[in-house]
Order: C-alpha cells, then structure tokens, then sequence
C-alpha cells in the first residue's frame, strides 16, 4: 500500500536518509529542517508497505511551482511511486499556474515520465550538474 505525506519534523531523518541514498548532491537533516520553516516549501514523503521509498521537494512562488528533487530508491522504482507524488503535489497545489523542473539531459527515464505527465522541453543549461558534467533539460507545464 502506497501512502504520500508531507514532511515533517517527525519524519525529516527519513526524508534526508532517501536523499543520501537517491542524489549525487543529498540533502542532510538540517537541510530538510530548514525546508520545514520554509513557507514556500511543499515536501512528501512516500512510504510502500510502511517504508520510506521516496521524497518530493517543491517550492511554490506567486503561481509558479518549481520541482526541486525528486527521488525514488532504487527497489521501489518503475511502480508508480513518482507518478503518485506527482498526482498529490499536482492536488496540493491546483493554483500553480506553471511548473517547472530540471533533469539530467540523460536521464530518458524521468524524461519520459515527466512529458507524460504534461512537462514539455524548454530549454538546456550546459554544464549545469557536476559528477559528470552534463546538461539540464529545463522542463515546464502549464496548468489548464
């Protein structure tokens, strides 16, 4: 069973265990601690069969949603857990008039997830990750 919450003080140490485990540039528990104080910061957690599988960070600023990470370890992915924190973010922020998000230029399979849920290519910033150096793809959505 798939169940999505918002971060909070009481599950900040998972949310930055999933961070060390999923990115090149994780967030410690102090980082998450100062999301929670945040006002603009819109953060879940995803949890499958009672664990912590995932996390998404949003930021949301005067009609403009920004995805700042999104992580799924790896046993938990290709089953519908981003998908999921995605449809609740969406949910939570229905007055987001734009989306946006950055990937790594080869990262096919968050591409294609993304453009299936309505993200479209808009741009690239060369060299803009480190540990390879690589390109972001800049994506957006507009909302309907």
């Amino acid at each position: 069973m798939l169940k999505i919450v918002p971060m909070t003080e009481d599950n900040v140490a998972e949310a930055a265990a999933l961070s060390a485990a999923c990115l090149k540039e994780a967030w410690s528990e102090e980082v998450c601690r100062a999301q929670l104080k945040n006002p603009n910061d819109r953060t879940l957690l995803a949890y499958s069969e009672g664990k912590a599988a995932g996390f998404l960070s949003c930021w949301y600023i005067a009609g403009e949603a920004e995805i700042n990470n999104i992580c799924v370890l790896s046993e938990y992915r290709r089953q519908g857990i981003a998908r999921a924190m995605f449809a609740e973010i969406f949910a939570l922020l229905t007055e987001a008039e734009s989306w946006v998000l950055e990937v790594r230029e080869s990262n096919s399979a968050a591409i294609a997830l993304y453009e299936s849920l309505g993200f479209e290519k808009a741009g690239v910033r060369k060299n803009f990750y480190d540990d390879p150096t690589e390109n972001a793809v800049i994506m957006t959505k507009q909302s309907t």
